[in-house]
């Protein structure tokens, strides 16, 4: 048995830390400036502390089934409740797929296809040729799918980052910065909705560090390792998602940063400044290749969950089937179909940046209702099943007051960050408030409504 113990700290601490961290989402961040930092702080203490710890107590005590949110909320509450839990975290993928896909073409503007940025029909294509083909391509045999991922981290993600903070350390040094970051007034945001508005994206930001909940039977020596790993993932990822985005605050100047391609525009400008403009293209590419990379990552991860609730007859038949290559066909068709009617959002929104901001809103805050249930789900298991084992357990046996604390801050955080995400960010340069709030507030409603609706029309053939 001891031979399937193959993790230890420091292979657990890496797997948390790339499961969650995204260069391409620190330009979000870096629009409202120093401030960022704040927000990077306060979701870290009340939601990414307390996913990490409930992530490992619920991926230790429910191995059985492989672990995951269906398996959690599902033991929790029932099939139904699971099953309106997956269905969360499913969609928040599909609705961010566009997002994802608009930051893509933005940044392939940058290898000398200017028109990409400025003319909406242009993009909506070019957005939708890039989706099907990832689509396609995660049609083949997972081993060839691994390549790309591979390729991508090292040379889209890795090199870039490096890039970004070697630049922007030498703009420091050689004092070709508009940032002053020793006053303290320029740490702490403005009191208004529009810089507010972008803490439920710092939520989901830190989300993700449950994808590693599948491992947590092959850690060495659970108890005393999983809390060192997760004190080292938590300072690292903070560490991290900080410096990246200080970083590209210091190299755009005048609060000029794109939401949508913030990294190659930091890159850009350091380049410019040493002479080297001519590579601009160059690290565009790779930086391209990165994000189809996480895109094709978060495009089959979260398929074959659905495919697998599919087996269990919570969902049309359909979505079980696999091709030939054990790869979830229907399930990524059917999000490909729903990400292209998505996509029409930016040919319908007064800006592609207000689009943007609209997707991004809205997929950040089904992350938030995801999480609510998963730490719902955890208090309720320690009533439930209080003696089932747990490989590791947040505070002391028999005492459950350390880990209501640890739900609940969660839970208030991710209440704070779906309400405040109804408003749009500054970036988005919205006038009209009350339609923008109106528009989230009416597509929240119908996602949800959605598993409830299927659920009723379904009761009779379901398996609950």
């Amino acid at each position: 048995m001891q031979q399937n113990k193959a993790l230890n700290v420091p292979k657990l601490t890496l797997m948390n830390i790339t499961a969650i961290i995204s260069l391409s989402s620190i330009a979000f961040m870096a629009t409202i400036g120093l401030p960022s930092i704040f927000f990077y702080a306060i979701a870290a203490i009340f939601f990414l502390v307390p996913t990490a710890l409930v992530s490992a107590e619920l991926g230790g005590m429910l191995t059985k089934d492989n672990g995951g949110v269906y398996t959690w909320v599902k033991r929790a509450f029932g099939a139904k409740i699971g099953l309106i839990a997956i269905w969360m975290g499913w969609f928040n993928n599909v609705i961010s797929f566009p997002a994802t896909l608009s930051a893509i073409v933005a940044t392939i503007a940058y290898m000398g296809f200017d028109s990409l940025q400025t003319n909406k029909l242009t993009l909506f294509v070019t957005m939708l040729a890039i989706f099907w083909l990832v689509t396609f391509f995660n049609f083949l045999p997972i081993k060839r799918i691994v390549i790309l991922n591979v390729v991508g981290a090292l040379f889209g993600m890795i090199l870039p980052g490096i890039l970004l903070l070697a630049g922007a350390i030498y703009m420091l040094v050689i004092g070709e910065h508009q940032v002053n970051l020793t006053h303290f007034e320029n740490w702490l945001p403005s009191m208004s909705f529009l810089t507010f508005a972008l803490f439920v994206k710092t939520l989901a930001s830190y989300s993700g560090i449950q994808a590693t909940c599948f491992h947590i039977r092959n850690v060495v020596n659970p108890k005393k390792n999983i809390p060192k790993a997760m004190i080292f993932s938590i300072v690292i990822i903070v560490l991290l998602s900080s410096i990246s985005t200080i970083a590209l605050v210091i190299t755009i100047p005048n609060n000029s940063i794109n939401p949508m391609n913030g990294l190659i525009q930091g890159i850009t400008n350091v380049l410019n400044l040493v002479g080297l403009d001519r590579f601009r293209g160059l690290i565009a590419f790779l930086i391209v290749v990165g994000m189809i990379s996480a895109l094709s990552t978060w495009m089959l991860g979260p398929a074959r969950a659905m495919q697998e609730v599919a087996q269990q007859n919570l969902l049309p038949p359909a979505f079980s089937k696999l091709n030939s290559n054990h790869m979830p066909v229907n399930v990524l068709l059917t999000q490909g179909v729903i990400s292209s009617l998505l996509s029409f959002v930016f040919l319908f929104m007064p800006t592609i940046q207000a689009a943007f901001a609209m997707l991004v809103a809205l997929t950040s805050q089904f992350t938030a209702f995801m999480w609510i249930l998963i730490f719902a789900a955890a208090i309720r298991l320690r009533y439930k099943e209080p003696n089932t084992q747990r490989m590791f357990r947040i505070g002391r046996q028999n005492n459950n007051l350390i880990l209501i604390v640890v739900c609940l801050s969660g839970i208030v955080a991710c209440c704070c960050g779906i309400f405040l995400g109804i408003f749009p960010p500054a970036f988005s340069r919205i006038e009209n408030l009350f339609a923008y709030a109106g528009v989230i507030v009416f597509a929240d409603i119908v996602i949800i409504l959605i598993p409830f609706i299927w659920i009723y029309f379904r009761k009779a053939q379901l398996q609950f």
